[in-house]
């Protein structure tokens, strides 16, 4: 689901479909239960130093945004929320990472029902094959999202030149020769965690599970429980997400994600497409809170594209100075 046009779908349904995908897939079906699956292998990646210099290899950068004048705004093909102020760009330095600007997304209170707001950037039509997302995000400092909620932003890979393209595809399979889709973003289990939560990549692709209630709701490729990331609020965060898309007919794809520079999670073994138009050219990043109750608010900042590793900036001193890391759990 991702930010993919989700308040499109009736109420109920829309909080329904997190909460079918938040609960693993289980049962699946003998035809789903023949494909391959991705293999999560992060800790060989990071003990062998040859495998890891060649995951965080830099590369072109293709895009960058500090959102430091209105121009950012005219670069994004969608933005929810523009008119009625739940996605604007700060002006207080004290809100943004570095520089004066940042990219505030608000998802207001409705009374349970769906809120949200969001951005989508597009950056085909020819597409590439391996991207690397990077951007920093904030939660308020009273951010609690109940349960359900997308948040931290995300890759698309989809066919043709339609900037549009698979979006509204919650709870379908992507069929390979269509779209891919994967959001970097935290979920608190139910409460088991304190909000926002521990972050886990929201994957759809065309080998996915299905869930127990029939649809094809994002899987959760996260890391070891012990290795859960719980994020903490008020503060920034530098996430990164690489997406490398598979030579058509192996399952040699790859998936990785880094947490203020350090390699979180990487997947091998991924058949994200079966057609060669399938390619990486779209990305989004907002707040979409299923059944809003309170007003929650996230602050993006140095958002930034290549075809290589970028890591954290590097630069002085400038970004604001944030605490610890949060601990594992």
């Amino acid at each position: 689901m991702g930010m993919e046009r989700m308040a499109i779908l009736p109420r109920g349904l829309a909080a329904a479909a997190l909460a079918g995908a938040l609960a693993m897939p289980v049962g699946a079906a003998p035809a789903d239960e023949a494909r391959p699956y991705p293999v999560l292998v992060t800790a060989e990646t990071r003990a062998n130093p040859q495998a890891l210099a060649a995951l965080e290899k830099p590369g072109k950068v293709l895009f960058t945004d500090q959102f430091e004048s209105p121009a950012s705004l005219e670069r994004y093909f969608e933005i929810n929320g523009l008119r009625e102020g739940r996605a604007r760009l700060t002006t207080d330095p004290a809100l943004a990472h570095t520089g004066q600007g940042a990219f505030q997304f608000t998802a207001p209170a409705r009374a349970g029902q769906e809120s949200s707001a969001g951005a989508h950037y597009w950056f085909g039509p020819q597409g590439y094959d391996r991207v690397y997302f990077r951007r920093y995000l904030r939660f308020a400092a009273d951010y609690d999202q109940g349960n359900l909620h997308h948040v931290g932003g995300g890759l698309a890979g989809v066919a043709g030149s339609d900037r549009w393209a698979g979006m509204g595809g919650a709870g379908i399979r992507p069929r390979g020769d269509d779209r891919f889709s994967s959001s970097f973003e935290p979920w608190k289990d139910w409460g088991r965690y304190s909000p926002p939560g521990y972050l886990f990549l929201y994957t759809y692709w065309m080998d996915m599970k299905r869930d127990r209630d029939g649809h094809y709701w994002g899987n959760m490729l996260g890391p070891d429980p012990e290795e859960r990331l719980v994020l903490r609020r008020d503060r920034w965060y530098c996430l990164e997400q690489m997406i490398q898309v598979n030579d058509i007919g192996q399952a040699n794809g790859e998936l990785a994600a880094w947490v203020d520079g350090k390699l979180y999670l990487h997947y091998r073994g991924i058949r994200w497409r079966s057609h060669p138009d399938v390619k990486l050219k779209r990305f989004h990043i907002g707040l979409y809170v299923h059944e809003a109750r309170r007003d929650n608010r996230v602050w993006y900042d140095d958002v930034a594209l290549s075809t290589g590793y970028l890591g954290p900036i590097r630069h002085g001193g400038t970004a604001r100075q944030a605490p610890p890391p949060a601990g594992r759990r």
